[in-house]
């Protein structure tokens, strides 16, 4: 009343928890390396670039697009490394001083070539080494004074629209779930805890102190004052400045000339499994970064079956250019595996096309064909994972994954709109992921499901019920629809129609239950960002390894590898040394299934989610939730 503090009321609140989660979508926060709704933003500009490239190359015209990022140039980087570009502006890579002679040279050569157009990407905060202002309009005005039929494009505020990315929403999730734990572990120990932040580092959700995160971001505005470029591109993370120098040589048009003492090196190259889209981004990238070196890419037909037939070609960098946007595998990819019929004819095919070194891109077949290969090696091997299943042992994250992801929430999306509208009414979802649950847990998380079945935490009868009455419960206090994810292969006896007429049984009149197998759309639409991006660091770190492997004199089971990311690192591991269970074809460690316990956390009613339990009172089997573990 007489604005003042009741000194009662000042001692009990003496200090103020402050816990942060970063959302931007130019990510330009120092310490994470993802902020919630980047991903999101880059779906919205690499769409728009998928469309602006076919329409540019129907008019042999150069297309400038301009993206957001005033002090960063991460969305305009990862851009164009996901698409057909030949040039990019941003903050913390300015071009040389005579950019304006190489851009005008290096567009003419795109226009003139197969390729038929040009792309340029340009951060709004685009500057060159004298922090002069570098705009669209004016690279427009210098190529167009040169001949060049050139339209811009300022993408805007859309790239702050649209429904959010599958790991925008699991992420968001992850922070928000920390960020309570943080706050809550404050409340509970009555100690003042430092102002900080949760954020994304190395796949894992971390704890950062607020004024350092501020202080180094705030340092990078130095760094360009001072011109001093590297040590900026170092505060934007270990893989900022790799990820430059992979934009450049993905923009090559042709192969270069080598030295004459010089081996021109010959990659082989094969897709051996199902499709799974970003394959085709994987082999442009191998591509291009090879012609930069001089060197060729020979790619196989059908996967394994063209090495027996022989059906291959060599492929240039104008021939693939465009293949970054397009899903399957436009080279053809088989389920045939190399075994011990045929690896005879997979050798000698090797040797007659003189290759030095084999790529594999694929899921658990090439696995197997890998472990094949590791009894008669006569060169060098690389298991790049492809799958959607993201079941390769050795690496947290397959190329493909992150597409299919997607397009399982979108489809669950219209899915729970059609529950929703019609009032009480609970879908069981069928998803794909073979043995492995992966599709199934982050799409449940992503989605808001209320449950996920998956092979690796097999679901009894009495828990079905536990979850059907938690439904019931929701939708008792105003929920409108229930999501349940099933994997494929969750269960041999608790099949989707079991589980549907399940529902249906305990719902009686108080929800109707429906089911929905989502099948091969799963391995369909264009590859997302994410996995054109992650296709290009595999082919980039495939391509460097070759070259420091091919120094050996003699090749053994050691150098049959698969390639693949564990938390900070991208790593090599000997195929005889993963950890799987080859009949289930899964690996024995997954990182994601820690993530299952929160899809039942947030799914919970409100009602028993303020009694502080997993269950519902009308449970018979876990006596109203008192048998059940609390919730953290």
């Amino acid at each position: 009343k007489d604005k003042q503090v009741i000194p009662g009321n000042a001692e009990m609140c003496s200090y103020l928890n402050i816990v942060g989660m970063v959302g931007s979508i130019d990510n330009d926060l120092c310490g994470t390396d993802m902020t919630i709704g980047a991903d999101t933003a880059l779906h919205r500009i690499v769409d728009a670039m998928d469309c602006l490239a076919s329409t540019a190359a129907s008019h042999n015209r150069t297309f400038i697009i301009e993206v957001m990022g005033r002090h960063c140039g991460y969305l305009a980087l990862i851009s164009a490394i996901a698409g057909p570009c030949d040039w990019v502006f941003i903050p913390e890579a300015p071009p040389e001083s005579n950019w304006k002679e190489t851009i005008v040279s290096k567009m003419k050569r795109a226009s003139n070539s197969s390729k038929r157009f040009g792309l340029i990407i340009i951060a709004e905060g685009a500057a060159d080494c004298d922090g002069n202002p570098i705009k669209a309009e004016q690279v427009k005005t210098l190529l167009s004074e040169n001949g060049m039929d050139v339209r811009v494009t300022v993408l805007g505020h859309v790239q702050r629209g649209g429904q959010p990315t599958a790991f925008d929403r699991t992420l968001g999730s992850r922070l928000g779930c920390e960020a309570a734990k943080v706050m809550l572990e404050g409340i509970n120990s009555g100690i003042e805890i430092d102002p900080c932040i949760v954020s994304l580092k190395n796949n894992t959700i971390v704890k950062l102190p607020l004024m350092e995160a501020i202080k180094h971001t705030l340092s990078i505005k130095e760094c360009f004052k001072n011109k001093d470029f590297q040590k900026a591109q170092e505060l934007r993370g270990s893989g900022f400045s790799k990820k430059v120098e992979m934009s450049r040589m993905l923009s090559v048009l042709d192969v270069r000339s080598l030295p004459n003492d010089s081996k021109q090196l010959n990659i082989g190259v094969a897709f051996i499994g199902a499709p799974a889209p970003g394959m085709n981004s994987g082999i442009r990238a191998l591509v291009k970064i090879a012609a930069y070196h001089g060197n060729i890419v020979t790619v196989y037909h059908e996967g394994a079956d063209g090495m027996i037939t022989e059906n291959y070609e060599v492929l240039s960098p104008a021939e693939c250019e465009l293949w970054s946007m397009r899903g399957g595998c436009i080279v053809g990819a088989s389920r045939t595996t190399i075994n011990s019929s045929n690896v005879d004819a997979a050798l000698s095919s090797f040797a007659k096309l003189h290759l030095d070194c084999l790529v594999l891109f694929g899921g658990f077949e090439a696995v197997t064909s890998s472990l094949t290969l590791t009894k008669r090696t006569t060169i060098p091997v690389y298991l790049v994972p492809a799958t959607i299943s993201n079941n390769v042992p050795g690496s947290d994250f397959s190329i493909g994954c992150d597409t299919s992801l997607n397009t399982i929430v979108r489809s669950v999306d219209c899915i729970k709109q059609s529950a929703a509208s019609t009032r009480k009414r609970v879908f069981v979802i069928d998803v794909m992921g073979g043995n492995c649950g992966y599709l199934a847990v982050l799409s449940g998380l992503a989605s808001g499901a209320d449950a996920a079945y998956i092979p690796e935490q097999p679901v009894n009868i009495d828990e079905l019920q536990c979850d059907a009455y938690r439904v019931m419960d929701k939708i008792e206090q105003g929920c409108h629809r229930g999501i349940i994810i099933r994997n494929e292969n969750s269960s041999p006896h608790y099949k989707n129609d079991f589980v549907t007429a399940l529902y249906a049984a305990e719902g009686k009149d108080k929800f109707v239950t429906r089911s929905s197998v989502l099948g091969h759309i799963q391995q369909g639409f264009g590859p997302s960002p994410f996995d054109r991006a992650l296709a290009a660091t595999f082919a980039c770190k495939v391509y460097r390894d070759i070259v420091k492997r091919l120094t050996k004199a003699h090749f053994t089971s050691e150098d049959v590898v698969v390639l693949g990311i564990r938390g900070s690192s991208t790593v090599f591991t000997p195929v005889l040394e993963l950890q799987m269970d080859v009949p289930r074809r899964v690996p024995l460690d997954n990182w994601w299934l820690d993530l299952k316990p929160l899809i039942q956390t947030l799914a919970l009613p409100p009602s028993t989610a303020r009694a502080n339990s997993n269950c519902t009172e009308r449970c018979p089997h876990c006596d109203g939730g008192n048998n059940h573990q609390d919730v953290e």
